[in-house]
């Protein structure tokens, strides 16, 4: 018995025209994936917070003790 899929939502408001496809080509263009990736690593390391796991966690406590 074949599936039967029905669309249930919008379709685009705006369809991507061929400008827009050669655009997202050239972004994903094997040859720079490898700079994106690079890119990607780089503001994640900016924003991945440093582990703590050397800090004393009760460390603020002694000052008012």
């Amino acid at each position: 018995m074949p599936l039967s899929f029905s669309l249930t939502h919008a379709g685009p408001l705006s369809p991507l025209r061929s400008r827009d496809i050669q655009a997202l080509v050239d972004i994903f263009a094997h040859d720079q994936l490898t700079e994106i990736e690079a890119d990607i690593h780089q503001y994640l390391r900016r924003l991945y917070p440093e582990p703590c796991w050397d800090d004393e966690p009760y460390e603020f406590l002694q000052d008012f003790i």
